[in-house]
């Protein structure tokens, strides 16, 4: 059975792709990997494969003891517009731990807590359900 999702991926724009990170970095043993590098097939499971793959690739040829191939050119409005750029907090995040940024973690009192602000609908369930 062929199973089709219209509108499953995004349509690509000619001449995004130049803004799409090559595997290859800059920094030393760091490589990128995923559907936002620069492969051919975009923002999809396949595009986050082969980009593992080109990665792969990478790493090998470093290995050998290879040069990298060629980095490529970060635009320079993109540069002038880091340079500018002013961090902001997270919208909607209660907390500096972990948990409050989605990572793994012993939940204590302090931090149920912040969840039981920040998601109230959360433990109002399981007050409703005895638990």
């Amino acid at each position: 059975a062929v199973v089709k999702v219209p509108r499953s991926v995004y349509a690509a724009i000619p001449g995004r792709n130049k803004y799409r990170p090559s595997q290859t970095s800059p920094i030393p043993k760091f490589t990128l990997a995923g559907c936002y590098t620069s492969q051919k097939f975009l923002g999809s499971m396949e595009g986050a494969t082969l980009s593992g793959k080109l990665a792969a690739e990478v790493i090998a040829n470093r290995a050998k003891g290879n040069a990298d191939k060629p980095i490529k050119e970060i635009q320079q409005h993109i540069i002038a517009a880091a340079s500018t750029y002013e961090a902001k907090e997270p919208v909607g995040v209660k907390g500096d731990g972990a948990i409050a940024f989605g990572g793994g973690y012993t939940v204590g009192k302090k931090e149920e807590d912040l969840l039981r602000e920040s998601d109230p609908a959360q433990y109002a369930q399981k007050e409703l359900a005895g638990v």
